[in-house]
């Protein structure tokens, strides 16, 4: 154990050790990477998108290389214990640089795949990013020492950038005297367009439970979280639920995707793990887009002996912000502002916000 702490103390040094070089550096320290040569080009299709784990597979490997100059991150990827010295190391030195990622980044793109090739790339989304993940990989394998380390460094170089441009980046603060219902209303589409994998459609409803039950003596728990880790593998009960005095009560299912069988399937076996079988579970999501699958009828499905409520998100949202105080009201769209400009959240969301709420507040 001690060899392996070691080990991923050591990734997270280099990590760490590369980014503060290449905030230290410009384009211009690169004249050989221009807007029109190859390399640029791969590393704007790599890294400027939306998906995260792209840009951790890539800095995994150069992590793996690191390690050892032996190590063939194309063909033997997992040779690196990708999980590990990610998790344990990497991910650690972005978070402190503020480089957007996910907790599993390489787990997410590469799980299962040994080797990075255009058959892995294809059918990825977006598969540019996928595709260009295999060529720079196979340009750093194919070059020489010096030049090896030049597009290292520029890969780094080039993380940051985007990261600085994504930080730096400002969501509007909404000053508006509308009425509550029209700009919760609004507040509500915005969730519902730009979803972020869950994540803010998630946060919005755990802010509204969290305001209507903040004089009493219930405690609303689990949406701060991030949506990207399972309710199962994170032994989370539901994705927001109540508490009453220490025992759970409502549990809440938030989400903006089909809900199938498969989906019920998970909820259940949540529910064993977490021995919440019993409790009440209410999915709140678009109906009746979220539930074809299902014979949802009086707002409620039967599924293996467990009853399902279901609620539509934006009849639930509209209602929470009806009984809120104007206080309240504004607290919950600050945090949702707040939530939105993280660094974790995708420059398209944050352009949306803005977007939407300039011309329609």
């Amino acid at each position: 154990m001690k060899d392996i702490a070691k080990r991923n103390h050591s990734c997270r040094y280099y990590v760490d050790t590369r980014l503060k070089v290449a905030k230290t550096q410009t384009q211009e320290n690169f004249p050989e990477y221009h807007r029109s040569s190859e390399v640029y080009k791969l590393l704007t299709d790599l890294i400027e998108v939306n998906a995260k784990g792209f840009r951790g597979v890539v800095v995994t490997a150069l992590t793996g290389l690191y390690l050892n100059e032996n190590y063939d991150p194309i063909n033997d990827f997992y040779n690196c214990n990708p999980r590990s010295i990610f998790e344990g190391g990497i991910w650690y030195a972005l978070q402190e640089n503020s480089i957007p990622c996910g907790k599993s980044d390489p787990l997410n793109v590469a799980k299962n795949a040994n080797k990075l090739s255009i058959e892995w790339a294809k059918g990825k989304r977006p598969q540019s990013a996928a595709m260009a993940v295999v060529r720079f990989l196979e340009i750093i394998m194919e070059s020489g020492k010096l030049n090896r380390a030049r597009l290292i460094d520029y890969f780094f170089f080039r993380l940051c950038e985007y990261a600085k441009s994504i930080t730096t980046y400002e969501v509007i603060q909404i000053e508006s005297s509308a009425s509550k219902q029209h700009l919760g209303s609004l507040l509500t589409d915005f969730a519902l367009k730009y979803p972020e994998s869950g994540n803010i459609s998630q946060y919005l409803v755990f802010q509204l439970l969290a305001c209507v039950f903040d004089s009493s003596t219930t405690e609303v728990v689990g949406g701060e979280e991030s949506v990207f880790g399972t309710n199962t593998t994170s032994k989370k009960p539901a994705d927001i639920w109540l508490k009453l005095n220490g025992v759970e009560t409502n549990l809440f299912e938030v989400t903006v995707k089909q809900v199938s069988k498969k989906r019920l399937d998970d909820s259940l076996d949540a529910l064993k793990s977490t021995g919440h079988l019993d409790h009440p579970v209410t999915f709140i999501c678009r109906i009746p887009t979220d539930i074809t699958e299902l014979d949802v009828k009086n707002g409620s499905y039967s599924y293996k002996g467990k009853t399902f409520d279901f609620v539509d998100f934006k009849y639930f949202c509209c209602s929470l912000f009806a009984i809120l105080s104007e206080k309240e009201f504004k607290s919950v769209f600050t945090n949702v502002a707040v939530f939105v400009q993280d660094m974790h959240i995708s420059m398209k969301t944050k352009k949306g916000w803005n977007e939407f709420f300039s011309k329609k507040s």
